[in-house]
């Protein structure tokens, strides 16, 4: 939690406005905050990969079930590289 205490005077003469500060921004994350795993690497959300399942490595998608990462598996077979 980021916490900003701002102390200032100033003479403000009565009608003028007061000065309105903006809220601190949070830094850009360089990474996705939700993501998925497979094989030890983190899977962006809405990116596909090919995941290992009992029929056979899968194409699948790292989406989000309510509030809970997870991946939607595909009938598509990996392609052979």
């Amino acid at each position: 939690m980021l916490v900003v205490i701002v102390s200032f005077t100033a003479d403000v003469q009565a009608g003028e406005p007061a000065i309105a500060l903006d809220p601190p921004r949070l830094a850009q994350a360089p990474e996705p905050l939700c993501f998925c795993w497979n094989d030890g690497r983190k899977i962006a959300e809405g990116a596909a990969a090919c995941i290992r399942t009992t029929q056979g490595r899968r194409l699948a998608q790292c989406g989000r079930v309510i509030n809970m990462m997870s991946w939607q598996v595909t009938e598509t077979p990996c392609p052979e590289s």
